[in-house]
């Protein structure tokens, strides 16, 4: 082959190619668009068109400071959220055993099944008022000893809360008689002794009931001293009393 033939084969060709990459990376460079290249291309545009380019164009940099911002503001907001349902978590735990402590100590009403026992001075007797009875025979008069026996009975038979003429029985409660009177937590009251008790009523009425228990001591005297029914719902007030502590304290390495 002629070698001058074959160069200048060569030649016909790659100039062509060569002027094809030539543009090609031209092409490139003025695509490849920058902050800078767009302004300086800008101001190859006539006035209006540059003026209607520039009201669309958009400020990168304070829309990339936007979307900072923006992102910045959705964790914090993901962090408020799971703070607050952290702490309504802790509010509401801390709310219920709250409310657990103050139906334990009777600081609350509370509503519920249970029975109501009356006991009351026998009418077999002559007399009209509590201790009247006193000299013809003692145990037909309610003493506060018949009202204690059955508030301890009650609660042995699984009572929750009880109530003794609507004074709620709690931890410092007493019943004790001064004279021909029954005082319950240092309030006086009168014949009937009207006992509520919240619980299982099936339970404490069995319990109640069972002979040789206190209430079939009190029935001996008389059975219209006693009256007791099981009931589907009822109201116990809270404790009113004292709740000073005067002497009691909790341990300084108490939690």
């Amino acid at each position: 082959m002629n070698p001058f033939v074959s160069r200048i084969n060569k030649e016909s060709w790659v100039a062509p190619v060569s002027g094809m990459c030539l543009v090609l990376g031209f092409m490139i460079c003025m695509a490849w668009v920058t902050q800078s290249t767009r302004t300086s291309r800008q101001n190859y545009l006539p006035l209006d068109q540059r003026q209607r380019v520039n009201d669309l164009n958009v400020d990168q940099e304070a829309y990339q400071r936007v979307t900072a911002e923006v992102s910045k503001l959705q964790l914090d907001k993901t962090r408020l959220e799971k703070a607050l349902s952290s702490h309504d978590g802790q509010s509401k735990v801390l709310n219920d055993s709250l409310q657990e402590l103050k139906v334990f100590a009777g600081m609350t009403p509370v509503v519920g099944p249970g029975v109501v026992v009356t006991l009351r001075d026998s009418p077999k007797y002559s007399g009209t008022g509590m201790g009247s009875n006193i000299g013809v025979s003692p145990d037909a008069t309610i003493h506060d000893v018949d009202a204690l026996k059955v508030v301890n009975e009650l609660i042995a038979s699984g009572a929750e809360a009880v109530a003794v003429n609507n004074h709620r029985i709690a931890g410092n409660s007493s019943l004790r008689c001064v004279g021909t009177t029954i005082l319950v937590n240092d309030v006086k009251i009168a014949s009937p002794v009207v006992i509520r008790a919240i619980g299982d009523p099936n339970t404490i009425m069995g319990a109640m009931n069972m002979p040789g228990g206190v209430l079939a001591e009190i029935r001996q005297t008389d059975p219209n001293m006693v009256q007791i029914e099981a009931v589907k719902s009822q109201e116990l007030p809270e404790f009113v009393g004292n709740t000073t502590r005067k002497y009691a304290k909790p341990p300084k390495d108490s939690k």
